[in-house]
């Protein structure tokens, strides 16, 4: 509803002649004429004709009416990937010819355009389903829309975009956009399915904001499980950050899901890479499992054969350039002194044996080079006593030997099992590093290599473009 606003002003007061006051409606009839020849026109086709605006514009009920149509783009708003569901601005545009509103401009001032309401005129009442345009093909032939003269002519097979009105989408390209009439045969002409125009948009997705806010992150957050190898076992950390990287894995996943369409037909790139990368931390995590509990065995639960040995702590190791610590006792060219042995035992037992102590046995030599006289040496007991006394001693220190040699053994096999945990954390390291990797950047060269076709139709040369236009 318009409201005209009219503020009163006040004008002088102007006296008329006579001739004045005879012009005046002439000049007002002169006025309303020339403003209503336009309502002259519509009363003309509406009353006078007597125009219908429920009957087709059909000179025969046979005849088919041609509607043209063409849409327009305006905005590509946001796809909703979860719903599947588009959101644009579009104008339709529709064109026909209606017969029943033709006059001749002569009669009318020449007056050859008319604007009505919609609501006065007989419409096509095309509906807009989705993406298609659908109505009775023996009533309405949908076609699409031609421009040009009679000697350029071409079919509109396009979405028109209008440069000064199109906002441009942040998320999404447009890469094409073509139009094209679907007539099916199989469908019956009185079905409004026989024909159809479909408007396609074929958009590519803009990467940088899923690079900066998914791929970078997840990327720096799966190479942290390269660096559980490098953590020691006894260190107790390595399962804390493997489940650590395995959770943020997994939050990722979540978050990626809930953006994404529920369809079994096809899987996005970005969930193949963080499922990739979930299936290799959870590799990380058993392995884990497998180094900790190598690395904990003790020769009193399990016993270790003689392959295992040579295996991983001999041929493995040279395989991987595993360095060994080197030896901190030191090396002699002759035989090593017996430490702890029975021998100095033994020669204590001589001694006793021999009723002479080392120190008389040193002074009695001394003497004899001097010239002195031997001095006796008195026994003090018989040498079943004295054997009997020491003997004890002896079981004493060689329990002592045979216990430090079973600890030192004990010891050692211990070192060899955490000699195998480290051979095997080296191996995955070298097995998992490489396939993380590589895998990573197949996927990517998938992503790279996944580009939109060249053409909107595969086994179509034509691209639908306003570069390329034809008259179909």
């Amino acid at each position: 509803m318009v409201r005209q606003l009219v503020e009163p002003t006040s004008a002088p007061r102007v006296r008329l002649s006579s001739w004045c006051r005879n012009l005046g409606p002439i000049l007002f009839l002169m006025l309303c004429l020339c403003r209503n020849e336009e309502e002259r026109v519509i009363n003309y086709l509406f009353k006078e004709k007597g125009y219908n605006k429920e009957l087709r514009p059909a000179a025969k009920q046979q005849d088919v009416v041609d509607v043209f149509l063409t849409m327009t783009l305006s905005n590509l708003i946001s796809l909703k990937e979860v719903d599947e569901t588009l959101l644009t601005n579009v104008w339709i545009e529709h064109t026909w010819n209606d017969y029943r509103l033709s006059w001749n401009a002569s009669e009318f001032d020449g007056i050859d355009t008319l604007r009505l309401p919609s609501s006065m005129v007989w419409l096509p009442e095309i509906v807009l389903e989705n993406k298609s345009l659908t109505y009775n093909a023996k009533e309405i032939r949908m076609l699409l829309k031609e421009e040009g003269n009679d000697t350029n002519k071409h079919t509109v097979e396009w979405i028109v975009i209008d440069p000064a009105s199109f906002t441009e989408n942040g998320e999404w390209e447009i890469i094409h956009r073509p139009a094209k009439k679907n007539t099916y045969k199989h469908i019956p002409k009185e079905s409004n399915k026989h024909q159809d125009i479909t408007f396609y948009l074929i958009i590519k997705r803009k990467p940088l904001f899923y690079i900066v806010n998914v791929i970078i992150p997840c990327m720096l957050i799966s190479s942290l499980a390269s660096l559980v190898y490098y953590l020691p076992a006894d260190s107790g950390e390595k399962m804390t950050l493997s489940i650590s990287v395995l959770l943020a894995q997994s939050v990722f996943l979540l978050l990626i899901s809930q953006r994404l369409p529920e369809t079994s037909t096809s899987v996005p790139l970005i969930v193949k890479y963080l499922m990739f990368i979930m299936v290799l931390v959870t590799i990380v995590v058993l392995n884990c499992v497998v180094v900790l509990n190598l690395h904990f065995r003790t020769p009193s639960t399990h016993v270790m054969s003689e392959w295992t040995k040579k295996f991983f702590l001999e041929r493995l190791p040279r395989i991987l350039h595993m360095s060994h610590p080197a030896d901190d006792e030191p090396v002699w060219d002759g035989a090593l002194p017996r430490r702890s042995s029975s021998v100095g035992y033994i020669a204590a037992a001589e001694e006793y044996y021999s009723i002479k102590s080392r120190s008389e046995l040193m002074f009695e030599k001394q003497s004899e080079r001097h010239g002195l006289s031997k001095r006796p040496t008195h026994a003090s007991g018989t040498p079943k006593q004295l054997y009997g006394e020491i003997k004890p001693a002896l079981d004493g220190a060689n329990y002592i030997v045979k216990h430090m040699h079973a600890k030192n053994d004990y010891n050692e096999e211990k070192d060899n099992w955490s000699g195998i945990a480290r051979t095997v954390d080296r191996l995955c390291l070298f097995l998992i590093t490489p396939v993380m990797t590589f895998g990573t950047i197949i996927i990517f060269l998938m992503g790279i290599c996944n580009h939109p076709p060249h053409l909107p139709f595969k086994g179509d040369p034509h691209d639908y473009s306003d570069e390329n236009p034809r008259l179909l």
